[in-house]
């Protein structure tokens, strides 16, 4: 739970492993493997998450965004979780892996059911093994676009992981399907989570809401402070592979170890007033993101679409605000699945 424990813990791959426990049997790299082979992965997708590749992922999905806050802000009553929060990262994980942005609805709606994996209804864990494999088919069928309609590894990121060298041999199909197929998951869903937050704490805090529309150039660090006081992903897991300790805990090989980002970024010894949003606040080494080796490798992508969301609604409201209950997804996820609002239009 204290933020130094759990850095040590991402720190040290060889002791906490995080390739021992693939959810679906065969690992989805490059989340789901150790080094050295983790390096091969990080390096074919790097390329795709560099600032200049955000800003022109930011200036695709700006003009989707923008209509579609013009339209909520014209229906005025509407669920800024389902219509706002969802889309908005779907249409950049679009972008990025050449996906027809009209897919969204059926990227998202398997994603969240993919999710339920964990779940203690037979009936969902079904629902759950279902939509991966509708994802690794998904993932499957552009690997076989690429393999049969060549395109260039620089620019087109399932071409990239194909052109990867794993123990000096190209990477085979099923292996990138499975990197795609964590890119189709991974690349929205916490994205969802952290912008709802930051919609539900705008919503009941009218006073931040209007600083940051005078003033837009805070909404970055308005961003990560919301990050660090709503971690979107509560906990990741590792697996370890020896008889250890952390922090006087004995831990067993093979026991699981869960790594509370949430807890770590309220840590009282890292932020003073570690409950309270200051957006002010510097130095926020906040790791709601992750740390180590395995930090979330679109944490770049996640924070313009946050900014974008933020700034569109912003700019194009003098107001919002929540009615009716909010309701949130089950843990490990902090985010939400439903924020009716009122939006006001800017006069």
């Amino acid at each position: 739970l204290r933020y130094a424990d759990v850095v040590r813990a991402t720190m040290d791959t060889e002791t906490f492993s995080n390739a021992a426990q693939p959810r679906y049997g065969k690992p989805l790299p490059p989340l789901e493997v150790d080094p050295p082979h983790h390096r091969v992965y990080r390096r074919a997708l790097q390329p795709f998450f560099t600032p200049e590749r955000v800003k022109q992922i930011e200036e695709k999905i700006r003009p989707l965004t923008a209509a579609l806050v013009d339209r909520l802000v014209a229906e005025r009553e509407v669920d800024l979780a389902r219509e706002l929060a969802y889309p908005v990262p779907v249409f950049g994980l679009c972008a990025l892996v050449g996906a027809p942005s009209g897919n969204w609805s059926a990227i998202k709606t398997m994603s969240e059911n993919s999710l339920m994996l964990d779940s203690d209804k037979a009936a969902e864990r079904a629902l759950a093994r279902e939509a991966h494999e509708g994802l690794m088919a998904m993932s499957r069928g552009m690997v076989a676009d690429r393999r049969q309609h060549p395109r260039d590894p620089s620019t087109d990121i399932t071409s990239a992981l194909l052109a990867a060298r794993i123990d000096d041999e190209t990477m085979d199909d099923e292996t990138a399907a499975g990197s795609l197929r964590l890119l189709f998951s991974a690349g929205h869903n916490s994205t969802t989570s952290a912008i709802g937050n930051a919609l539900v704490h705008l919503a009941e805090h009218r006073d931040h809401q209007d600083t940051l529309r005078s003033n837009p150039d805070a909404i970055p660090a308005a961003v990560e402070e919301l990050l660090r006081l709503y971690t979107p992903v509560q906990q990741m897991l590792r697996v370890a592979t020896r008889d250890t300790e952390l922090h006087g805990c004995p831990i067993k090989k093979g026991e699981r170890l869960g790594m509370f980002w949430s807890a770590a970024n309220r840590d009282p010894e890292v932020f003073a007033d570690p409950d309270s949003y200051r957006p002010d606040r510097s130095p926020n080494r906040h790791i709601a993101f992750g740390h180590g080796i395995h930090t979330c490798i679109g944490s770049p992508m996640a924070r313009m679409e946050i900014r974008l969301t933020l700034e569109e609604l912003l700019a194009r409201t003098s107001g919002f605000e929540a009615t009716g209950p909010i309701e949130r997804p089950p843990f490990h996820r902090i985010g939400v699945t439903r924020l009716p609002a009122r939006l006001y239009a800017q006069a």
